[in-house]
């Protein structure tokens, strides 16, 4: 089984430990979103034709990352001889968590989405589990414990010591 932990700031972390850093994605998200604002500042109709054709190239250039990233999961699946791919069930996740604009533009489910349909074609089940205390959980004892995670990418099992990124520990649970 190959583990995905999703987030905001390493959009994808798999449990062999190949990290898909959210850098690009955020700093793409943050220009086009100052470009429309300049723009909606002016509030003319060419300026509104020049904000639909910016969504337009923003669109699409997330959609060929979120691309590529789904099909380096499902390489790395495939070089790991994996047969199912878990993530995490992050579904009304916006809901449980209200007021975080981060969330809105995160792109978790498309990801999912798209390795759902490209591992069927090739015989890889996808599944989502419970993420509950996945990343409170220690992967070597099993140990769960909010003391676990002292940071947002720091873990340090409080029972048996061990020590790694909290998305990576995560991804293996």
């Amino acid at each position: 089984v190959l583990g995905v932990d999703l987030g905001v700031e390493n959009i994808a972390v798999t449990s062999t430990g190949t990290f898909w850093s959210g850098d690009e994605l955020n700093h793409w998200h943050r220009e086009y979103e100052k470009r429309r604002a300049s723009l909606q500042q002016c509030g003319s109709r060419k300026a509104h034709e020049i904000i639909q054709s910016v969504g337009r190239t923003e669109t699409g250039r997330f959609e060929q990352m979120i691309h590529r990233i789904s099909n380096e999961i499902i390489m790395e699946a495939i070089e790991n001889d994996c047969s199912h791919i878990a993530f995490e069930e992050l579904t009304n996740i916006r809901d449980r968590m209200p007021g975080i604009k981060k969330l809105h533009t995160w792109a978790f489910r498309r990801i999912y989405q798209y390795v759902e349909y490209k591992a069927e074609s090739i015989g890889l089940t996808v599944e989502k589990v419970n993420p509950q205390y996945t990343s409170q959980r220690c992967s070597t004892c099993g140990f769960t414990h909010e003391d676990n995670r002292p940071s947002q990418n720091e873990f340090c099992c409080q029972s048996c010591g061990y020590q790694n990124h909290a998305d990576y520990n995560a991804s293996k649970n």
